[in-house]
């Protein structure tokens, strides 16, 4: 899988850690009509690196909220880009073999999500 998928000009509404804490999941609101609602899940999430830049509570805008799959050949270059902190006994960042999906967050709410799956 090579696409990417991009949501743009949200509102987010509500974040909840679900699957007792291993699961991130986020309610958002369409910011042009027909204003729907929809949730999207972040399954099993590795890597949770979220910023604010108010402290207003919600909505937060989010302008652009981008996800793809992760080649097994950048898996290494993008866990040592987001710091992830557990390594393996060559110092290399530790992850075993899961597939992981690369989530970008750009607006009020910015950073980066690493999860296994991401269900809409």
């Amino acid at each position: 899988m090579t696409d990417t998928f991009r949501i743009d000009i949200v509102n987010l509404v509500g974040i909840e850690y679900t699957d007792n804490g291993k699961s991130l999941r986020f309610e958002l609101i369409d910011s042009t009509p027909p204003y729907g609602t929809r949730f999207i899940t972040f399954r099993n999430a590795y890597l949770v690196a979220l910023c604010r830049d108010r402290d207003d509570g919600f909505p937060f805008v989010i302008c652009e909220m981008t996800w793809k799959q992760v080649p097994p050949i950048e898996k290494r270059d993008i866990l040592t880009k987001l710091r992830y902190p557990f390594f393996d006994e060559a110092g290399d960042p530790h992850l075993c073999d899961t597939a992981l999906i690369a989530a970008h967050l750009e607006g009020q709410v910015t950073g980066d999500i690493l999860a296994e799956r991401v269900d809409c």
